[in-house]
């Protein structure tokens, strides 16, 4: 038997050798990709054109019709200026919301296959690593978390036929939930285990499941705003209706705080359970230490994301309802 490897030598020992070294070259890969992302969304506050390719959604319908609002400046127009609005605007380059549900689908598929590769190497290699399970928590807490999701996006959300989002930021989508496994399944034994009291793990763990809980309450208060998939000729803005209970009460989007604290926790349990203190030396690089923190890395990605995200339904609310939408915070109650 080759070294590393849990199967009989031969190709297929190869062959898994192979996809082993590709899984430790995508762990050290997400956290550069993540900081890209992040860097992505920063500069779509500045940026209209990138705010539009982020857009989606009843935030996509509501500044495609301020866009169709200039039509007499669109006869004038350049070349370019036609271009970059049909890049934009276009629904030739958009797909449904409903296309949501490829991003749990693809996410809870890697998710898999990754746990199941890992736990047949590490249990090949080393039989007491794997009996330390709580190393494995924030993987399977990350699974139920997608396939939760794929759940509400197939059964409990319901998207309005108008309700569209750009190519790009489709395919942002899907690049961010192919890289998610890599950050909290331990695909290598570079960083040394910690000890950490079962305690601990536990109530990190708890907080995890209870965020996770709140957000499918909120996405059911969501979804039961539009019992039926109804289509409108006036761009399905009617068919909204102000979202109340829960944390609804106190914030616009209580379901992007849910998801930023199901993060949280799961960057927690990762640190708690691991020493990523710096290594002298070589190791003690930048890229070494973005790699031990990448757990915390996706996590400012996913809290800029949903932050601006937040930011835009929350004026969407108000332009649309006006007077009549209560006093709400963006995200944070009481603060933001």
């Amino acid at each position: 038997m080759l070294a590393g490897c849990w199967l009989p030598e031969g190709p297929t020992c190869y062959y898994e050798l192979i996809m082993n070294n590709h899984m430790i070259l995508l762990c050290h890969a997400v956290g550069p990709i993540y900081i890209t992302l992040t860097a992505a969304a920063l500069l779509s506050i500045v940026s209209p054109a990138l705010n539009s390719l982020s857009s989606h959604g009843k935030t996509r319908l509501l500044s495609n019709k301020c866009h169709g609002n200039n039509n007499h400046e669109s006869v004038c127009c350049s070349l370019y200026q036609r271009i970059r609005n049909f890049v934009l605007h276009s629904n030739y380059l958009s797909v449904d919301k409903g296309r949501f549900i490829d991003f749990y689908a693809v996410g809870s598929i890697i998710t898999t296959i990754t746990i199941i590769f890992n736990y047949l190497k590490w249990s090949g290699i080393n039989t007491t690593t794997i009996t330390e399970h709580k190393h494995w928590l924030p993987a399977y807490l990350l699974l139920i978390h997608l396939v939760r999701r794929f759940y509400e996006c197939m059964w409990v959300q319901k998207s309005v036929s108008t309700s569209r989002m750009h190519i790009a930021g489709y395919l942002l989508g899907v690049i961010h939930y192919l890289c998610l496994p890599f950050v909290f399944i331990p695909i290598n034994q570079e960083l040394e285990q910690k000890s950490s009291s079962i305690v601990e793990s536990f109530i990190v763990s708890m907080g995890c499941l209870y965020f996770q809980y709140q957000q499918h309450l909120h996405h059911v208060i969501l979804g039961n705003l539009r019992p039926n998939k109804t289509t409108s000729s006036t761009g399905e803005i009617n068919s909204y209706r102000i979202p109340k209970g829960g944390w609804f009460d106190f914030v616009s989007c209580p379901h992007y705080l849910a998801e930023i604290m199901i993060y949280f926790m799961l960057a927690v349990l990762i640190q708690i359970q691991t020493d990523t203190a710096m290594v002298q030396d070589e190791e003690s690089g930048i890229l070494y230490q973005i790699h031990a923190q990448k757990h915390f890395i996706v996590l400012i990605w996913v809290s800029t994301n949903l932050s601006i995200s937040a930011e835009k339904t929350h004026a969407w609310y108000i332009s649309t309802f006006g007077k009549a939408y209560p006093r709400r915070k963006r995200l944070i109650p009481f603060l933001w």
